[in-house]
């Protein structure tokens, strides 16, 4: 499995899900404001205000919609209250949009003016539920990615030169099996003369794998180098390394 891809798209979904719930509240409100402003323009003293409780009930649902996706963003649970703060308006939304068709004892009405409150009901229960699943998901391969491409930055290269033509190219030295074809750093096949016989296998000097790990528990230059017993400006020189091919990677 590729890490750096899977990675795209889980992101790509995650976005995606999100704009789709808006598109469900954006259609859910537009449909609601349609159907309760008749009820309650024919139960005010100004019937052209009917419009107004609708507004109010929809705005604090995208409320509880909005400080939800910042919660999950963070992995944080807004507890009971919140939750019982969507019931409640996400109920309101169902009662202003039913009861005329209630009323009348019209049920088939009462049924298909009743699928958009369902719908956001429902939806607005899923998304904090998957947002953080999505966020941990990100999280695990995010840290993946990362120590895939620490590893990569900081193995040995090897040089093979071509004899056939002037081009040299460097690949690294792997820390395992290689399945698949043999790739440049810019992602090209290599085939013909220019793959090697053999792939090298090379496991990383306690040095290298001193400052992956440093550079993963998040130490400074200076901390690194004590810790691997190196000097400042090697380790900041690999660091230098890592980081741009972490950039490469974003």
């Amino acid at each position: 499995m590729n890490v750096t891809e899977e990675l795209k798209s889980v992101t790509s979904t995650r976005k995606l899900l999100n704009s789709m719930l808006w598109v469900i509240v954006t259609g859910a409100v537009f449909y609601s404001l349609m159907t309760s402003t008749p009820l309650v323009s024919a139960h005010s003293q100004w019937q052209w205000s009917g419009w107004a409780l609708g507004i109010l009930t929809d705005a604090a649902f995208i409320l509880s919609i909005s400080a939800d996706a910042v919660l999950s963003k963070h992995g944080m649970d807004g507890g009971k209250w919140p939750t019982a703060f969507r019931w409640v308006t996400g109920l309101a939304s169902l009662f202003l949009n039913t009861w005329s068709s209630v009323a009348e004892k019209d049920w088939v009405g009462v049924a298909i003016h009743a699928i958009a409150p369902a719908i956001l009901i429902c939806a607005s229960e899923v998304a904090p539920i998957y947002r953080r699943r999505f966020r941990d998901l990100e999280l695990l391969l995010t840290q993946e990615v990362t120590e895939e491409v620490v590893t990569r930055a900081v193995t040995p290269k090897k040089v093979t030169r071509n004899k056939g033509a002037e081009k040299v190219t460097v690949t690294p030295l792997v820390t395992g099996p290689v399945n698949g074809p043999l790739v440049t750093a810019e992602g090209e096949e290599v085939t013909g003369d220019s793959v090697t016989e053999s792939v090298a296998i090379a496991e990383l000097s306690p040095t290298k794998k001193g400052i992956k790990d440093a550079f993963l528990q998040g130490l400074s230059v200076t901390e690194a180098a004590k810790k691997v017993g190196k000097s400042r400006p090697y380790v900041s020189k690999v660091y230098k390394e890592i980081r741009e091919a972490l950039a490469l990677t974003a």
